[in-house]
């Protein structure tokens, strides 16, 4: 049974030696002799280091690499247990270390729709344990946190200069918790972003079954789209891709946004990571040889989805959104026409040829008042309309009134007063009361809110034209 190879300890990217220089791993193959003068130290921390030839200790090992001759100091940025350590508590449990390994919890992110397909509006922030939904949600907390620790892991090993054996110490646990993804097919930086693409590209399950982190230096930002309502950020890949058709196109990797803030568009210095479902853009290869590039695209929802660090400060200045024009608005209704103007009435105060000039032709008794045929009518109409009459229109108990009275003012022999239809309905004092005790009103009423559909109909003398036919007869 083969022994286990033992594990052994950090490699160290750095060293100065003797004069204060500063030499990489790939000093110690240098033939006939290494550029360095020893002693070397450490430039984390200054302790003494060595270097160990490729195939010095192992068969199998191509890899030349300094190692410690002493314990790191606690502040130094090449001890890897020490910086594990400190990602462990910083983390806020999105960070474990299981089976040798640190390990990041990925958050669950929604698959952006697939195309014909419908994805419903993000919903109002879902209240905490103990009740109220003014705050965010309680899983973006912990999903930004599991970003901000991507975020530390990829300093951590760009400090090593991604070495793979140092790489190898990490991993991500997909978001269902059921899988153990390598660091180096979860998160993607400059160097490599294009495997990502290119397994996009070639329709490969890997690339499309979890979210994927990339990062990169952020050589632009600004604001797009003619309205200045979209925002990019952005960098072009060391590597180009392929092409089903075997054409070769640049690659650029951009996190695009509506909100500038959320990936920082106002600045195009420092680095970005971005977390989620990556897709290529335009989807029509054609169109990608013709333009001669290829995006890998996320659009980023949520707020935590972007890390960003190591800015210098300066800042660009966005356009303004451009509003689009409001549609023009639908004409308003035109108001609605005036009352008809009144189509003469008939003469209610009118006598018969045949007779006698002081008999009122009013038929309606005085001492009950009922209502007149044109009363009746108007309002038949002003119930088929909704709306209430204009403030021109006398309302229906004036009309009665009016009629009634009409008649009993006619056997006074009193003038009629014309009075305009427009008006409102002011009664005028007469001199003396007339002869049945009622209120003095004007001899003609005026014209109801909209004239009668049909002639009123004869009916039979009022009490007092009776009574005067029978004195007549006597």
């Amino acid at each position: 049974m083969a022994k286990p190879k033992k594990k052994r300890g950090m490699r160290i990217p750095y060293v100065e030696d003797a004069r204060e220089d500063t030499y990489d791993r790939h000093a110690i193959d240098v033939k006939p002799t290494p550029p360095y003068l020893k002693p070397l130290t450490c430039k984390g921390c200054g302790i003494r280091v060595s270097a160990r030839h490729g195939n010095a200790d192992d068969p199998d090992s191509r890899s030349s690499h300094y190692f410690k001759l002493e314990p790191h100091r606690p502040t130094c940025r090449y001890d890897l247990g020490q910086r594990g350590k400190h990602l462990l508590d910083a983390s806020g449990g999105t960070v474990v270390r299981l089976d040798g390994q640190w390990r990041l919890k990925c958050p669950p992110i929604e698959r952006p729709a697939t195309e014909g397909g419908t994805k419903k509006p993000p919903g109002p922030a879902r209240p905490g344990a103990r009740g109220g939904g003014g705050g965010p949600r309680p899983t973006s907390k912990e999903a930004g946190q599991a970003i901000a620790s991507a975020r530390r892991i990829v300093r951590l090993l760009d400090d090593f200069e991604n070495d793979p054996e140092t790489v190898a110490e990490f991993a991500a646990t997909a978001p269902n918790g059921q899988r153990n993804i390598p660091w180096h097919e979860f998160c993607y930086g400059r160097a490599d972003a294009h495997q990502l693409a290119q397994a996009l590209i070639d329709g490969k399950a890997s690339a499309l079954a979890i979210p994927h982190a990339v990062w990169g230096p952020a050589s632009t930002a600004k604001a797009v789209s003619p309205n200045h309502d979209t925002y990019v950020v952005m960098y072009v890949a060391r590597q180009p891709v392929t092409l089903v058709d075997g054409t070769s196109v640049k690659l650029r990797v951009t996190v695009r946004s509506n909100n500038p803030h959320w990936i920082g568009a106002t600045t195009q210095s420092g680095q970005f990571l971005g977390y989620g479902y990556w897709q290529l853009f335009p989807k029509d290869q054609t169109q990608a040889r013709k333009r001669g590039w290829i995006e890998l695209q996320l659009w980023v929802k949520e707020a935590w989805q972007v890390e960003r660090w190591d800015t210098d400060g300066t800042t660009i200045e966005l356009p303004k959104p451009v509003r689009p024009a409001a549609p023009p608005r639908s004409p308003a209704p035109a108001p609605r026409p005036a009352d008809p103007s009144p189509q003469e009435q008939p003469d209610v105060t009118a006598v018969p040829s045949d007779r006698a000039a002081a008999a009122p032709t009013s038929d309606t008794p005085v001492s009950d008042a009922p209502k007149s045929s044109e009363v009746s009518a108007s309002e038949d109409r002003m119930a088929e309309t909704p709306t209430s009459p204009t403030p021109s229109s006398p309302e229906p108990e004036e009309l009665q009134d009016s009629v009634s009275v009409a008649a009993t003012q006619e056997t006074t022999s009193a003038p009629r007063a014309e009075v305009a239809p427009s008006e409102p309905h002011v009664p005028t004092p007469a001199s003396g009361e007339s002869p049945i005790g009622q209120r003095p009103e004007p001899p003609i009423p005026p014209p109801p809110p909209y004239p009668p559909n049909i002639a009123p109909p004869e009916q039979e003398g009022s009490v007092l034209q009776r009574w005067l036919r029978r004195r007549r007869r006597s």
